[in-house]
């Protein structure tokens, strides 16, 4: 015997970043030795379906589309459209009675209004009162007239504003009546008596996920918490579902990397003449780290391999006409090494820097980051892409109680050697800070890296003393220690020396 059960509702959505998996549960209870169920309403693009049962076993599943019943619901909207317009006929009717006893009234005082007339002219003593009396009920028939016209419009406007929505209505079913449903149909086998909960999962289109954060600076930590934008155009609302976000990308993260064939070649060409050219490019990259759920405050959290599975905080309603939910996803606590951190060379200001490692148990997608600071919002910035246990840095705006100021002292050329055969290119900057309380700053500036033998670059002694410097990016760092009230000055000077020989581009 078999049981046909058309209830059913969406448990779960596993979102990827282009598409998502949809799961549908229905309870069957099984008065025979099989059931079926009736998945339906199945949107368009759903796809690769499988189904699992808690009791028995899944005999077949079969997908089928369905005419949409023409006669759904368009009785109904009949009936109230044939009354609505027996009570429109009705007002009609009332309306036509009115103006018809207005233009009795009219005529009948145009008549009084000509024997009166002839009366005073006959009469020297007519029958004021009378007539006083005639045109009061005239006027009076006139205003009971009009107040019933009047009385009809707006019982009219509302009738008419409630067939507009009715036709409405009905055009919509008119509409699906040519559209065709697609229906999927489970028979499981189980024993008589027993429930069983049976499982349809479906793949779907038209589905993304982009993550947005909100960072607040604390004493020694950074809160990070983490938001989802979800949007999908399947058609199908996603009510009451337990939403999960994977970072995975299916079309790409199921191929295996293809190998490609190393070759080694050369070809022959024209030496180049050497043009020197000034290097500001900084090439950065991903540092990975170890995996760590240090600091996750209520996120759950599920390692698949290649990607991270996210578990949306309760149900979660996404409507299926693309319009954007935002869904808290989980907060993680970070901590933070906050420094002053100013490089003068691109803007005079000294900003409050959080040096972080990414201690949540997912890596950190590209998105934007709102930033807090005391309560205050700071602003919006970009976030790269941050591995678990990568290094990365959030700015929480300007520390306004320190001034800086660069001021270029020399920058010139000047032949040097006793042939003449080099070129001297020299620099000299200073720079002047003001703080309004104790603080230590982080002064970071950069001198060329040489990439060439015969191009030297030399730092020369008026520099300021105490810097670090990294040889392979040429940056140099000085820990500056201010006290309240404090001025002082760091003073930078280099030069490069090109051979003449060299069409110098800087």
């Amino acid at each position: 015997m078999i049981a046909l059960l058309l209830a059913t509702q969406i448990a779960r959505v596993v979102v990827y970043p282009d598409r998502a998996q949809v799961t549908r549960v229905a309870q069957l209870s099984c008065t025979g030795t099989s059931g079926e169920v009736t998945f339906g309403a199945l949107p368009p693009g759903a796809q690769s379906a499988r189904a699992i049962t808690s009791e028995g076993a899944v005999v077949s599943l079969d997908n089928s589309e369905e005419a949409l019943n023409e006669g759904f619901g368009t009785a109904t909207l009949d009936a109230q459209l044939r009354v609505i317009e027996a009570q429109l006929n009705d007002l009609q009717s009332e309306r036509a009675r009115a103006d018809e006893a207005t233009r009795l009234a009219g005529r009948l005082a145009e008549v009084a209004v000509a024997q009166l007339s002839t009366e005073m002219a006959t009469d020297p003593a007519p029958d004021v009162k009378s007539w006083r009396s005639a045109f009061e009920q005239t006027l009076q028939a006139r205003l009971v007239a009009s107040q019933e016209r009047s009385a009809t419009l707006p019982r009219e406007r509302e009738l008419r504003r409630r067939q507009a929505e009715l036709y409405q209505q009905r055009v919509r079913l008119g509409q699906a009546a040519d559209r065709r449903e697609r229906k999927t149909r489970v028979r499981v086998s189980c024993a008589i008596g027993r429930s069983a909960q049976v499982e349809l999962t479906y793949q779907v289109g038209a589905v993304s996920w982009q993550p947005a954060y909100e960072a607040r600076a604390g004493e020694k930590t950074v809160a990070l918490s983490l938001f989802a934008t979800v949007r999908q155009a399947t058609g199908e609302s996603w009510e009451g579902a337990r939403l999960v976000l994977s970072t995975a990308l299916p079309s790409s993260d199921a191929t295996p990397p293809e190998v490609e064939p190393l070759r080694v070649f050369a070809a022959p060409r024209e030496p180049p003449r050497k043009v020197l050219v000034r290097r500001d490019e900084v090439q950065r990259h991903a540092e990975a780290g170890a995996n760590s759920n240090a600091g996750a405050i209520g996120m759950n959290a599920s390692d698949q391999g290649l990607s991270v599975q996210l578990a949306v905080k309760g149900v979660a309603d996404v409507a299926g006409d693309s319009t954007p939910a935002r869904l808290f996803v989980g907060r993680a606590e970070l901590s933070a090494e906050f420094v002053l951190r100013t490089v003068p060379r691109q803007l005079p200001y000294v900003f409050q820097v959080a040096e972080l490692v990414n201690s949540a148990p997912f890596p950190l997608l590209p998105g934007p980051v709102l930033l807090f600071r005391r309560g205050a919002y700071l602003g919006t910035n970009p976030l790269e892409r941050v591995p678990q246990g990568g290094k990365f840095h959030l700015s929480f705006g300007l520390e306004e109680g320190i001034k800086v100021k660069r001021i270029v002292l020399d920058e010139i050329k000047r032949d040097t050697g006793l042939f003449k055969n080099n070129q001297r290119f020299h620099y000299s900057y200073r720079y002047e800070f003001e703080s309004s309380a104790k603080v230590l700053v982080e002064v970071t500036e950069q001198v060329p890296v040489s990439e060439l033998d015969d191009v030297q670059v030399e730092i020369e002694d008026r520099t300021t003393p105490g810097y670090e410097r990294v040889p392979l990016d040429g940056i140099l760092r000085w820990k500056l220690s201010l006290d309240a009230g404090e001025k002082t000055q760091l003073d930078l000077a280099f030069h490069v020396d090109v051979p003449s020989s060299y069409q110098a581009a800087f």
